[in-house]
């Protein structure tokens, strides 16, 4: 009853700073006044503070204690009721503040502080997996989450942060953490049925997205899933680098299976870390000329050299000049990867 009325009074003030100032002056004045009580046997300072502390914290190793009665007694009513009472109800404080902390982050409440992330816009089966599938190619960088119809994270994982808002909500974005990550993905909601209120949601998030990067001076890479292709022409104002439109994509991989089979196999190696080859990104060395000298030294390693940038007409220009910060799309498995990147740094 006695602790519960501490508690309560204590959790009125809600001042951290001011509680933890009282405790640590309990401590200190209560290691003060054991040595002045027993200087014999609490020789030093530190010694009486030793005792104290493993006392208030319920510790107690016993091998040292108060012998006089008046020691005794300020033990009994002082350190030992208030001390392990102000103490119980500072660690009641410290575990209400740790499970706060993880109801916010689990409800989406909690800003996003860390960069060079990715920000994915809107959580359905697509989404899903492309998380997924990004926790498996890139084992250093987060992802945050940002959906407005959850109130907590469908997903529960150390490299995940949820965010509950309205993506078209520049508060929301400034939550993400948006001027400093990677890329954005903004995948089509299902919650939306209609295609074009769909795609109407999205170009309004891209167009908040490229107004906050004007605003503030910060370029971000931007992927839209469109759910009708001819929608893409309005776009033409709004700044998004890649559109994606899923229905379309799917019916031309099964025509193309039908016509050459096989090709839906190749594609799901290529678009997954977890079979075959895979994709990987590189910059051009300074001893390459021309893609030719790209593509012989990548060859002569295992690699095949897919693109420059998004540009797969690399055979007709074989031997052009490649720019100095062009990034080079090959396929290959991760370990040549490694072993071509090593060879490239030195």
């Amino acid at each position: 009853m006695f602790f519960r009325l501490i508690r309560r009074k204590i959790y009125k003030v809600d001042n951290k700073l001011v509680y933890t100032i009282l405790l640590l002056f309990f401590i200190l004045f209560s290691s003060y006044i054991i040595q002045v009580i027993e200087p014999e046997t609490f020789a030093s300072y530190s010694t009486a503070l030793w005792w104290v502390m493993t006392t208030v914290t319920t510790v107690g190793y016993g091998d040292i204690s108060p012998v006089t009665v008046a020691g005794q007694l300020f033990a009994m009513t002082a350190v030992y009721i208030i001390g392990i009472g102000l103490m119980g109800v500072f660690i009641g404080y410290i575990v209400d503040t740790i499970q706060e902390y993880r109801k916010n982050k689990e409800e989406g409440k909690l800003k996003y502080k860390d960069f060079n992330h990715y920000i994915i816009i809107n959580y359905t089966k697509r989404s899903k997996d492309t998380i997924e599938e990004l926790l498996n190619i890139h084992e250093d960088k987060d992802i945050v989450l940002i959906d407005e119809s959850l109130d907590r994270t469908p997903i529960k994982h150390d490299r995940i942060h949820f965010i509950s808002g309205n993506p078209a909500n520049p508060r929301t974005l400034y939550q993400a953490n948006i001027n400093e990550c990677h890329s954005v993905l903004i995948f089509a909601s299902d919650h939306v049925e209609n295609y074009s209120l769909s795609d109407g949601q999205t170009l309004l998030i891209a167009t908040t997205i490229e107004g906050l990067g004007h605003q503030e001076g910060f370029d971000v890479y931007t992927i839209a899933e469109i759910l009708f292709e001819q929608h893409i022409s309005a776009f033409k104002h709004s700044k998004v680098d890649e559109f994606i439109t899923p229905n379309k994509t799917s019916a031309h991989l099964i025509a193309k299976s039908a016509t050459y089979n096989g090709t839906s196999e190749m594609f799901r190696q290529l678009t997954s870390s977890n079979y075959g080859d895979d994709i990987f990104a590189i910059k051009k060395h300074p001893t390459w000329s021309t893609y030719r000298d790209a593509y012989i030294y990548l060859l002569d390693r295992g690699a095949t050299l897919l693109s420059a940038e998004n540009q797969l007409d690399i055979a007709k220009r074989a031997d052009e000049s490649i720019p100095d910060d062009t990034e080079l799309l090959i396929i290959c498995n991760q370990e040549n990867y490694d072993k071509i990147v090593q060879e490239l740094a030195v």
